[in-house]
């Protein structure tokens, strides 16, 4: 039950705010499983969320930037999934708690950039994203940033963070499979959770017209704080 209404608000909070859902997955389901387990999983889930939502938002993609952005994140990516499997399960485990803080703080700031990024800036952007979601498999936290902080109208930074979140997931999968992370059971379950995510985007999507944006973007940055204090806890004192 813990982890069906983990997967629930995490899938809500991504069918509102168009990014979040692995941000909150990965550090509070590695509270009961080694992430070794936790991220082939919850990649399969990034990837089927945001295939779902592709033709809702395709038109509004800023397609030019994120072209540059997934070229970086292609070329890191095999680093971050070697890490995964070669480095201690706490050390694992601190890093996720980290970027998930990290990534909290940063957001709450607001931080606004002036013009957006060059294609070096893009790329790496992507390569640093890429490195994070193999190692951790949260695929976003620098592209969110960079295109909330961005020049960019809302609907343009959530259409395009959305789509971002189905290339680094989707290859991930694949790599993770070829290297026997992503085992049989694995795939079983996140198909098992798939109807739940489905749900839970509905309702965030369906909230994202009615809600107050502000209101929801504080209690989702809240909980991401919880999670990730909360894994530092589970890690270092039990």
């Amino acid at each position: 039950m813990f982890c069906l209404f983990v997967v629930f608000v995490a899938a809500v909070i991504r069918g509102f705010t168009g990014f979040g859902s692995a941000l909150l997955w990965v550090p509070t389901l590695s509270l009961v499983l080694p992430p070794v387990a936790v991220v082939p999983v919850v990649l399969v889930l990034e990837a089927f969320a945001s295939a779902m939502m592709f033709s809702k938002v395709r038109q509004s993609v800023d397609w030019s930037g994120l072209t540059w952005i997934w070229i970086g994140a292609a070329i890191v990516l095999p680093l971050g999934i070697w890490l995964l499997a070669t480095l201690p399960v706490d050390v694992t485990r601190t890093a996720i708690a980290v970027t998930v803080l990290a990534a909290a703080v940063l957001l709450w700031r607001g931080i606004r950039l002036q013009s957006g990024f060059g294609k070096p800036g893009l790329v790496g952007t992507g390569g640093l994203a890429g490195l994070l979601t193999g190692l951790v498999g949260i695929p976003g936290p620098p592209v969110f940033l960079y295109y909330l902080a961005a020049p960019v109208e809302m609907v343009v930074a959530r259409a395009t963070i959305m789509t971002y979140l189905f290339g680094p997931a989707f290859v991930a999968c694949i790599i993770n499979y070829v290297y026997g992370l992503l085992l049989p059971s694995m795939i079983l379950l996140a198909v098992m959770l798939m109807p739940v995510v489905a749900v839970g985007k509905w309702v965030g999507h369906l909230g994202f017209k009615y809600a107050d944006p502000d209101i929801a973007r504080k209690v989702a940055l809240g909980l991401l704080v919880v999670s990730g204090l909360g894994l530092l806890v589970r890690t270092y004192f039990f």
